[in-house]
């Protein structure tokens, strides 16, 4: 056992993280966080990405290597180029931040003979790892308790291969809900302009809640392919002087500080990291049943809809617009449950901890061999 703790004590973590678009820009800010907290773990990361804008993630120690998109006809050449760039210093651990870098994690595992960890933040996720197989992968990082189970129960995962690390955010100092009680109240809605959306479901129940005589603004920030529709809509309801649309740019903190409320109106299929952070900022929030996170939580940090439908998502608002104690309490209540359970610490040493011990084992190993 002395032999294993001496040899574990000088053995160095190397991890590549493998980053495509898709997670960059859902988890951007997380990243960063992740980044930091590993230097503080004294773990050397490199990242990998085929999308330009990674470049921004570089930091200190930390270097980002943009390669060419891995996919066919190219596919096993791009790969050796990923390795001759990564050559230099074998990895000792791969992880791969989404499906989009699934094969590609497990080409580099596989060449430097070095542990695999798939983070998975979707069902879509889940989807591609039923579709690929489950073998040859150390740990599973999941970023909900929801996925953590999909893996357990669905994919049939070992439950010690399954490390729960949700992502890391900010918590304000005060909440941003109703601060200014002279400011008109304001909603704030995050999702993407597409048929599953629920955004026109929140239109629906702005429309309804204006003719029982209420008085907000609703800031929609966000696009895709139904932004037209979306905007049409507004028109025909006469909801112009009501709702807001704008294009999601940079760092949304301060759109989340000038808002009260944070509403969801759509089911998460894959981790919605601004719906933490909007209870990071204290916002008071409302969401529709169901979805992959675990963060709203009934009563507790959200008020959840009873239906998916605009009455129940109108009902819901309702009473954090005319209970504004209500709103309050539930706002606070989520800036402590982003600090209790999203610290970005907290995210950094769990994931640090099982580069470790995948490394520890390994060493282990090699000694009794």
């Amino acid at each position: 056992m002395a032999a294993v703790q001496e040899q574990s004590s000088r053995h160095s973590i190397n991890a590549v993280l493998c980053v495509g678009r898709d997670a960059f820009d859902r988890f951007r800010g997380v990243f960063r966080h992740l980044l930091v907290g590993l230097i503080d773990q004294a773990v050397a990361v490199r990242i990998l990405s085929d999308y330009p804008r990674a470049q921004t993630l570089s930091l200190g120690p930390i270097q980002t290597v943009i390669h060419e998109p891995i996919v066919w006809p190219f596919r096993n050449r791009r790969i050796d180029q990923v390795l001759d760039a990564i050559s230099v210093q074998a990895p000792t651990s791969v992880h791969a931040a989404s499906r989009t870098t699934y094969a590609l994690g497990r080409a580099i595992a596989d060449a430097y003979e070095a542990d695999l960890f798939l983070q998975v933040n979707s069902l879509a996720d889940c989807e591609a790892l039923r579709k690929s197989g489950v073998d040859k992968v150390g740990r599973f990082f999941a970023v909900s308790q929801p996925l953590a189970a999909a893996l357990t129960d669905q994919l049939r995962v070992p439950a010690e291969q399954v490390v729960l690390v949700r992502p890391g955010v900010l918590a304000a100092q005060e909440a941003a809900c109703f601060a200014d009680l002279k400011a008109m109240p304001s909603i704030l809605c995050l999702s993407g302009f597409d048929r599953e959306s629920g955004v026109e479901r929140l239109i629906e129940a702005t429309d309804l809640l204006r003719q029982r005589g209420h008085t907000f603004m609703v800031f929609l920030l966000g696009r895709g392919p139904t932004e037209r529709a979306i905007r049409r809509m507004i028109r025909e309801r006469k909801l112009s002087a009501f709702v807001t649309i704008a294009r999601p740019a940079g760092d949304l903190s301060d759109a989340m500080r000038s808002a009260d409320l944070f509403v969801r109106p759509s089911a998460d299929t894959i981790i919605s990291v601004a719906s933490v952070e909007a209870m990071g900022a204290g916002l008071a929030c409302v969401s529709v049943p169901a979805g992959v996170g675990d963060h709203f939580r009934g009563g507790e940090t959200a008020i959840l809809c009873d239906k998916l439908s605009a009455a129940a998502l109108a009902d819901a608002i309702e009473k954090l617009l005319t209970d504004r104690e209500l709103a309050r309490r539930l706002a606070v209540a989520g800036m402590e449950y982003v600090r209790a359970n999203h610290a970005a610490s907290t995210m950094a040493q769990i994931t640090a901890d099982a580069y470790r011990k995948l490394a520890l084992s390994r060493a282990a190993l090699s000694i009794r061999e």
